[in-house]
């Protein structure tokens, strides 16, 4: 049986003022992926995917990840 996901914001415009989404990160050797906690705008999860890009030496890749949620 399959799902409904809904999107919180839109899939094709990324416009910064656009809400719906967060910081997701893959690791570049492992086979690893996660999302940090908590809803923004686009433009906020962009600068803050590129603030913890350049802290990092971890070998994890930070962008901006749309929230989807189950729908009915």
């Amino acid at each position: 049986m399959a799902g409904i996901l809904l999107q919180k914001g839109d899939p094709l415009w990324r416009r910064a003022a656009d809400p719906g989404y967060r910081v997701g990160w893959r690791h570049k050797y492992q086979f690893q992926k996660g999302h940090l906690e908590g809803e923004m705008t686009y433009g906020e999860a962009a600068a803050k995917a590129a603030e913890l890009q350049a802290k990092d030496s971890d070998g994890k890749v930070y962008y901006p990840e749309l929230i989807l949620t189950e729908g009915k």
